[in-house]
């Protein structure tokens, strides 16, 4: 037989594996494809499910992706980086006092474990055990309040009557899921729309996309890689010999941000009436607005001040003159950040929140004025 029809078979029979081979790779896929994606329900009937969801268990893999361009605020790099790249996590929730989150990364994990009364993280890194004495006055965003479940049920619990209408339905994590998009109603807000994607029989929320107003691609998306809904058991980690063990307080903002100021804060910032005065029980911080159109504001050491200046105006803030003195404002599609720093004063403001460049300018206007409090 010539050497060239020999050839000629060889690659034909390694054609037909290399066939047979990609056929099998694709099965999975085309399975997946293939099975319903679920069915359309009313919205309505759908958030009241996802907002009384949080008993439900569940266990599974799950991935946030966050592409906000935030600076690296003083002592606030790890919340800055919730919102600015990719956080694989491994969930096992029992219930809203019983869970273990782990924060998967390629230098190991980090573990936070919830359970009645007390708390515990495990730094795989540095084999490092540390039980979280007392509860957080204010405490900091972390990777359990981007999965799907907590970030739906926030999005849904912080604008009750906004409207909702269905999305078709799509398949998620090995869930038959139905959607339903919010819009928020106040023009105010950044935000343009919040999607999400529920099991119609639980109300499990499996993937949420929020994207903000004027843009076309959401800026943080939360999915379930794969999930399973079935109750997990937690209990406190033990010790792993040789590793370290430590008992601190719980972190919070006051903490992050330095002994918070111990001055008043209006009854009104911009128009807008306050929402929750002495916020978590702090005199130099509260909440203004209402529904997704709602900022902080708090006050801060003038040190932290010029630093979170500094950092906002490296990532493209700009300087502005306001009613008295100047501000440090920062845009980053959906969130405004503003820096007041009053002339004279020995306290500065920081404003932070999912509303426009002009809803933060007035409260920062109002801030810089000596004797705004009889405003």
């Amino acid at each position: 037989m010539p050497l060239s029809v020999v050839r000629a078979a060889k690659r034909r029979r390694w054609a037909v594996v290399a066939v047979v081979t990609a056929a099998l790779l694709a099965v999975p896929g085309l399975v997946e494809a293939w099975r319903p994606a679920g069915r359309t329900v009313d919205p309505a009937q759908l958030r009241d499910l996802v907002l009384h969801s949080d008993s439900r268990p569940y266990q599974g893999y799950a991935r946030s992706t966050g592409s906000l361009a935030l600076p690296r605020l003083p002592n606030l790099a790890d919340v800055s980086a919730l919102f600015t790249t990719t956080t694989n996590t491994h969930v096992w929730y029992a219930g809203p006092d019983r869970y273990r989150v782990a924060v998967l990364t390629t230098a190991g994990e980090h573990d936070i474990y919830r359970l009645p009364g007390t708390e515990y993280t495990w730094d795989y890194g540095t084999s490092t055990l540390t039980q979280l004495a007392g509860d957080p006055v204010v405490r900091l965003p972390r990777a359990s309040d981007l999965v799907p479940p907590e970030l739906a049920r926030w999005i849904l619990r912080s604008a009750p009557h906004d409207p909702v209408t269905a999305l078709p339905p799509r398949r998620v994590g090995g869930v038959a899921a139905s959607g339903l998009r919010l819009v928020p109603a106040d023009p105010d807000t950044t935000i343009g729309q919040a999607d999400l994607w529920a099991d119609p029989a639980t109300g499990l929320p499996v993937r949420v996309e929020v994207t903000a107003r004027g843009q076309h691609a959401p800026g943080l998306v939360s999915e379930f890689q794969q999930v399973e809904q079935s109750a997990p058991v937690v209990t406190a980690p033990k010790p792993a010999p040789g590793s370290g063990f430590d008992v601190t307080n719980a972190p919070d903002i006051a903490k992050a941000l330095g002994t918070l100021g111990r001055g008043r804060l209006p009854v009104a910032l911009a128009g807008r009436p306050v929402r929750t005065p002495n916020f978590a029980g702090l005199r130099g911080a509260a909440l203004y607005g209402s529904g997704l159109a709602t900022f902080a504001a708090v006050t801060v050491p003038p040190g932290f001040a010029d630093a979170a200046a500094d950092a906002a105006g490296k990532a493209g803030g700009t300087t502005e003159t306001l009613a008295a003195g100047t501000g440090t404002f920062l845009s980053i599609t959906p969130l405004s950040l503003a820096v007041v720093h009053p002339p004279g004063s020995r306290r500065a403001y920081l404003l932070a929140g999912l509303v426009g460049h002009n809803v933060l300018r007035a409260a920062a206007d109002q801030l810089s004025q000596p004797g705004w409090g009889s405003r």
